[in-house]
């Protein structure tokens, strides 16, 4: 909770607003392209997790499609991944900072928090192509990955 704390009052000077919710968790809305996802920070003794919740379900006869473009996105991507729930269709972007024996700098955690946000804004309009039918997976993530 103390770690929370802090990055709550770290995300402050960068105005952004951010509240722990009832579970425990810091969360936060976040403009992203097209979408505008809640970002979730969880932390616990050993991993401080960031979760961009992407408030798109992709329908069933789309999700084929969009596991292929997830899987050419996370293929380049070196510290977040996108991931969709087999059981809904939700999309999220995580990454994960493992905690061993420190505390992680200012930096770090902007750096970490940073990383979905901006992952999430990249790709939204992607996987937003992809899950309406709008674009083939390979097009619209190569779209994103040439700019």
């Amino acid at each position: 909770m103390e770690l929370l704390k802090r990055i709550q009052e770290l995300l402050r000077t960068k105005d952004v607003t951010a509240e722990l919710d009832r579970d425990g968790e810091l969360m936060f809305i976040a403009m992203c392209g097209p979408v505008i996802a809640r970002i979730v920070i969880t932390a616990t003794e050993s991993a401080i997790i960031v979760r961009g919740f992407i408030p798109l379900v992709v329908p069933v006869q789309n999700r084929s499609a969009m596991c292929s473009a997830l899987s050419l996105a996370n293929w380049q991507l070196r510290f977040a991944r996108f991931e969709m729930d087999a059981e809904d269709g939700e999309l999220r972007c995580r990454a994960d900072w493992v905690l061993y024996d420190g505390t992680p700098t200012d930096q770090q955690l902007t750096r970490l928090i940073y990383c979905v946000w901006n992952v999430t804004e990249a790709y939204a309009p992607a996987l937003v192509e992809v899950m309406m039918g709008q674009a083939e997976p390979a097009v619209a993530i190569a779209r994103v990955e040439s700019q």
